[in-house]
């Protein structure tokens, strides 16, 4: 049976979106720059094809040049992020998560205080 295709960002993968999605769009040789140069051109090309494969990008000629556009957004992305992470490691349980946030990082009271205010403010606005 053939493998299943990997929908989620790899580490590479993601920062070559970080990019995009900082741009708007972005050619493959400003992707390079941005990156500082760190990954060879033609690896960037590779992980662009795959992305566009995936369904994240969309891309459109300009000149010589492919300029390449995220077709689904960050927030998207970071949600379904979020929810495999729950469905992995904690059972689907968002209340799992947070309490491991709270167990294994050291909060600030500052940030506790926002946790608490957000709360609050999530129950309001379910009232």
């Amino acid at each position: 049976m053939p493998r299943k295709k990997a929908t989620m960002l790899t580490n590479a993968e993601h920062r070559i979106m970080e990019v995009i999605w900082a741009r708007g769009s972005a050619t493959v040789a400003e992707v390079v720059e941005a990156l500082d140069g760190k990954d060879a051109y033609t690896t960037i090309l590779t992980l662009i094809r795959i992305l566009k494969a995936k369904g994240y990008l969309s891309s459109r000629k300009e000149g010589r040049a492919f300029v390449f556009t995220p077709k689904v957004d960050r927030t998207t992305v970071a949600r379904k992020a979020t929810h495999q992470l729950l469905s992995k490691f904690f059972a689907g349980s968002p209340s799992e998560l947070v309490l491991s946030f709270l167990r294994d990082e050291e909060l600030t009271t500052e940030e506790l205080d926002q946790i608490k205010e957000r709360i609050l403010n999530s129950e309001r606005d379910d009232a």
